[in-house]
């Protein structure tokens, strides 16, 4: 482009957006950090327009505001497109004025109100309509903090049935028996802060003290998460930043690994994602015995203690009269857990003692357990033992519907050395999950999640997007001078 659209900005800053793989891109986020010297421009003075001279929605975020009012240095998030193929490259052009100016209003994010009692922002990001929640620590699925409501708008779909279990949350190291099963997202409320919000992208950080458990170790720990979200992409991006810690999960030692739970309730006798694989291939352990462990060890208590059980039942609300073989997964949790309070003290400590000794024994000691499986093709999870697997090496993961054609695509950038996949059809529960067996946590601290629902023409390609993403990069600026 040579020709000024407006000549009433007086600068104009070239900038080049290329894409590595030339796969092409639409409507990609970017994040380009400009520092200005020359000439600094107001907050409200900058505009974007493509190499076409059509405005291009942006954003100025985590700006510097010098005495005067103008910008020393801004974030600027825009969203790329680069045509497949050729060059890989899109030009963009920002307009820069010393004063504010009469900008079109930007369309992208809106925020609508809350339907959640503890919903902290329900976002409309053109991709999607999802409610960011604090939690109430009540101690169930829909007590949980992070995501409740997760709706891809074409499809019309909230991923969690009713609101009842949530999307994002961190478990481990925490949320093991030694520590007496502390469930950070249903035992926490959380803070939300707004880093930014804007109409091409909004950051939330999210923070808050673990409740404590048994272990000394892991008392008082803070965890911290930024989280990032886009107008019109299917992208959003997680980074998760706990304290640091050292511990034994398991009879194993353990050191500043996390477990994230991305969990989606579809409602009992229907699954809306149901294969798992990702790159290179799948290698797998197949079947989960731990919730086997802890119905065993319900059934040794029943036997030993009837009364302290049947108290326990009770604070739980569950019938005096229910097998424990059908009880909602929470109870078997919940009934283990420190922060329930439901057992007595010494019964609770004996309890997860033997969990963990007899969970450890299965893990690591039995071979038919440990038996390896790999397929080049994806995973059908339901038809393995306990509708469960635990790949092996993951970075880039693909949870799909063959029916449906939607798939959940991310990429984390740091390997995880076992994740578990469960994908069950009675109960419509799916989990993503950055754990091992016994859930001993996997992700290392740190780590980030580009993540992104929908209907993708190629998985591996939006996989490698995310990896590769758009490089953008500031030219020299010019001086409009009339002729």
């Amino acid at each position: 482009m040579t020709e000024w659209w407006d000549p009433s900005f007086p600068y104009r800053l070239p900038i080049a957006a290329v894409d590595p793989l030339r796969l092409g891109r639409a409507r990609e986020p970017v994040r380009l950090d400009l520092v200005f010297d020359l000439f600094r421009p107001h907050p409200g003075g900058i505009t974007l327009v493509d190499d076409a001279g059509r405005p291009a929605p942006c954003q100025i975020a985590r700006s510097g505001v010098g005495r005067d009012g103008r910008l020393d240095y801004t974030s600027l998030y825009f969203l790329a497109d680069v045509a497949p193929g050729g060059s890989g490259l899109a030009r963009y052009h920002a307009y820069l004025a010393g004063e504010a100016r009469r900008l079109p209003a930007a369309r992208g994010i809106r925020q609508l109100k809350p339907k959640l009692g503890d919903g902290f922002r329900r976002l409309d990001t053109g991709a999607y309509v999802i409610e960011l929640c604090r939690g109430t620590a009540a101690g169930h699925g829909g007590a949980k903090w992070g995501i409740r409501y997760f709706e891809e708008k074409s499809q019309g779909i909230n991923l969690i049935h009713r609101s009842r279990n949530a999307f994002g949350g961190v478990y481990g190291p925490f949320f093991t028996p030694e520590n007496g099963l502390v469930n950070p997202p249903a035992h926490l409320v959380i803070d939300i802060d707004p880093v930014f919000e804007g109409p091409v992208a909004c950051q939330y950080r999210l923070h808050g003290v673990i409740p404590d458990g048994l272990r000394p170790e892991l008392r008082r720990k803070r965890l911290e998460m930024i989280w990032t979200f886009f107008a019109d992409s299917p992208w959003f991006v997680r980074t998760y930043l706990p304290d640091p810690y050292e511990t034994v999960i398991d009879g194993r030692p353990c050191r500043n690994r996390i477990t994230v739970g991305d969990e989606i309730e579809s409602g009992k006798g229907r699954l809306l994602l149901s294969t798992y694989r990702h790159d290179g291939g799948t290698a797998y352990r197949a079947g989960d015995l731990y919730a086997e462990i802890l119905l065993d060890c319900i059934r040794k208590l029943q036997q030993r203690e009837p009364a302290a059980l049947a108290v326990a039942m009770s604070r739980l609300g569950i019938d005096p009269d229910e097998d424990p073989a059908s009880w909602h997964w929470d109870n078997y949790w919940r009934l283990f857990s420190v922060i329930e309070g439901v057992l007595d003290d010494k019964v609770l400590r004996r309890e997860v003692e033997a969990i963990w000794r007899q969970a450890n024994e299965v893990v690591w000691s039995d071979r038919e357990h440990n038996r390896m499986k790999y397929t080049d093709d994806a995973v059908d999870v339901s038809r393995e033992p306990q509708q469960t697997i635990f790949p092996l090496d993951a970075r880039k993961t693909y949870e799909l519907s063959p029916e449906t054609g939607y798939a959940f695509v991310r990429y984390v950038n740091r390997t995880v050395p076992r994740m578990q996949i469960v994908q069950r059809p009675d109960s419509g529960w799916v989990n993503w999950g950055t754990n091992g067996e016994n859930e001993y946590p996997e992700m290392p601290s740190g780590s980030t999640i580009h993540s992104a629902y929908g209907r993708f023409a190629d998985l591996p390609a939006e996989a490698a997007r995310m990896e590769t993403p758009v490089v953008a990069s500031a030219g020299t600026i010019e001086r409009f001078y009339p002729l």
